[in-house]
């Protein structure tokens, strides 16, 4: 019964020290490294759906027109060559959200993929897997049974009218 009356103020020190530190350390993260925009309701980055149009506080709308070029991009092709980890990221960077109904990705190849229903947000992002996989809201997938990307490959994105709005050459 000593060893717990010796030891038991140690280890609630230990414990409160523990959490002090803690709070410390996750207080200063948030100073030096904040989240820009933060608030306290969260929006997905994408929305899949079903049908072309989009609910507003006026009632259900027609989707909306596509946008004019540099509003979307293509922030890069990573794991290019690793079938396993090949995708591209490509981000919204307007200030309102933006159907991709009816787009396509295409590589120098000749290879299309056509994007699906999707209404990506403000700032909001998707990968797009060259694997293959089952499509979510942040990933979709190619199903391809090949690496598409290389050195030198050519990726476009496409609006319904086959105008470019975005291409990366991987390096």
């Amino acid at each position: 019964m000593t060893f717990w009356k010796k030891t038991f103020p140690f280890l609630l020190l230990n414990i409160v020290v523990s959490a002090a530190t803690m709070l410390l350390v996750l207080w200063l993260w948030q100073k030096q490294a904040p989240v820009l925009g933060a608030k306290a309701t969260l929006t997905p980055a994408v929305t899949l759906a079903n049908a072309p149009t989009q609910a507003t506080s006026e009632g259900l709308v027609q989707a909306s027109p596509p946008p004019s070029a540099g509003i979307l991009s293509i922030e890069g092709v990573f794991g290019a060559g690793d079938l396993d980890v090949e995708y591209i990221l490509i981000r919204n960077k307007s200030d309102s959200s933006v159907n991709l109904s009816g787009w396509s990705v295409s590589s120098s190849d000749g290879e299309t993929f056509n994007l699906p229903q999707l209404t990506l947000n403000k700032n909001g992002a998707v990968r797009l897997y060259s694997k293959h996989g089952t499509n979510t809201v942040i990933e979709l997938y190619w199903n391809s049974d090949k690496a598409l990307w290389s050195s030198g490959s050519q990726v476009e994105l496409l609006d319904q009218t086959g105008q470019q709005h975005a291409s990366w050459l991987v390096p």
